[in-house]
């Protein structure tokens, strides 16, 4: 245990000196955070690498594994969503703890090296066995909180789209319009939904024009999602109008066996507008 103190007191000792060394040999293309060109990053960048030594050194002296690894989880779940908001790829990063990895363990072998240490072949491959053991549990555990961290950045961000590419335009103090530009899949089908619904009852919407038009293909599942779409603006007193259907999707919902009886349907925005001073005439109570 002796040996195994001095080793976690050389490596605290060295902490500069390594992160100086990873330094001088790190390279990122630029505008990543490992370029050369970022210095305002660097303090941070030290200050990450300086606690994941420190992490690290930690196993060669704490008995309690489940502690060590627990420390190792949380620098690599911290990091890993720092990554993630700096847009920095998973490639890069894994070729910079490649790098350090090297960096790390001969450190290790210059402590083992010196001859006042007396440190048998038997205590390095130890020592080997528990720092390439903790090092891979970091890189797992990173690259299963980046990927997380990265896919719900880009389901935000696809949500996000969804629901600005889905505005509901107020024509007049009862009727607006929703044009629906682009591919429909199930998560954007789901937000024109809860985006519909919302901003309905936000801007008091009693008749809804839906448009067609700019949706190249509408396939089972979409013509099925406008229906629900339909039925659940229906549920909060908003009336629908379609606009813009094409041939196939009548199809598929004559297929579906959907009842679009009850919604009014046109060829075209325009015939749809012409028609909505009627519907605004018919909706008012008659004067006197």
């Amino acid at each position: 245990m002796k040996n195994n103190v001095a080793l976690h007191d050389f490596i605290l000792n060295n902490t500069d000196s390594l992160t100086n060394a990873w330094f001088k040999t790190k390279k990122g293309k630029e505008g990543s955070i490992y370029s050369s060109t970022a210095p305002a990053i660097g303090d941070k960048l030290r200050l990450q690498n300086k606690k994941f030594i420190t992490t690290i050194a930690q196993i060669f002296i704490n008995t309690d594994t489940e502690s060590n690894y627990e420390a190792i989880k949380q620098w690599a779940s911290d990091v890993a969503k720092d990554r993630v908001s700096t847009n920095t790829e998973l490639k890069e990063i894994i070729s910079q703890f490649k790098v350090f990895r090297q960096i790390y363990w001969n450190k290790i072998n210059e402590f083992a090296l010196q001859s006042t240490n007396s440190i048998t072949p038997e205590k390095l491959l130890t020592w080997s066995n528990l720092f390439h053991y903790a090092f891979d549990n970091v890189i797992e555990e990173f690259v299963a909180t980046y990927t997380a961290y990265h896919q719900a950045a880009l389901l935000a961000q696809q949500e996000m789209i969804s629901e600005l590419s889905s505005p509901i335009i107020k024509l007049t103090h009862e009727i607006s319009v929703l044009p629906l530009i682009g591919s429909i899949d199930t998560q954007r089908a789901k937000v024109i939904m809860e985006s519909s619904l919302q901003q309905c009852q936000e801007k008091n919407v009693e008749c809804l024009v839906i448009d067609l038009s700019g949706v190249p293909i509408v396939d089972t599942m979409v013509a099925n999602q406008l229906f629900i779409v339909v039925s659940a603006l229906e549920l909060i007193g908003v009336k629908s109008i379609m606009t813009g259907v094409r041939p196939e999707v009548a199809q598929t919902a004559v297929h579906l066996g959907l009842d679009f009886s009850k919604i009014s349907i046109y060829s075209t925005l325009e015939k749809a507008l012409e028609n909505l001073e009627n519907y605004t005439k018919n909706s008012k109570p008659n004067s006197r």
